[in-house]
């Protein structure tokens, strides 16, 4: 059919496209690994100062937490990455769920000795029966170089 071949290119090309489109995406956020040298042992040179949450509306109509505060670096090493375990707690104190999350890597600056650096991390999705306290923060992996 003469029609049909006229078409081909473009879907083609629309085919194509969203494939960037997509390897774009996942490229995008997923998180990067943090350089450097893993070195648990340091968090005990980093503090977590000022931990807060906040809430927002995001443009889909749905409701955001921010989990923020300061990365301090007392050590006489760069940070270039810090992944901690976040604990949610009930209005009893009781933990009701754990998550991982990442404060520093590859995509923000490395924190220099005896520096800090601002950090804000969001959820989409929170507990329910939260107490709405800054979840308690537990280093779980620290690299430096």
């Amino acid at each position: 059919m003469p029609g049909e071949a006229h078409w081909k290119p473009y879907l083609i090309g629309l085919g194509v496209t969203c494939v960037l489109v997509v390897v774009a995406w996942v490229a995008m956020t997923r998180p990067s690994a943090p350089s450097g040298t893993r070195n648990d042992a340091y968090a005990a040179q980093v503090e977590i100062q000022n931990p807060q949450v906040s809430a927002a509306e995001s443009m889909m109509g749905g409701g955001v937490v921010y989990y923020d505060g300061t990365l301090q670096n007392r050590g006489d090493h760069t940070l270039t990455g810090f992944i901690v375990e976040l604990t949610f707690h009930n209005i009893d104190g009781k933990p009701i769920q754990t998550v991982q999350r990442t404060l520093l890597d590859d995509k923000q600056l490395p924190v220099p000795p005896h520096a800090s650096r601002q950090f804000e991390i969001g959820f989409d999705q929170f507990p329910a029966g939260w107490n709405q306290a800054p979840p308690t923060a537990r280093p779980v992996a620290v690299y430096v170089r």
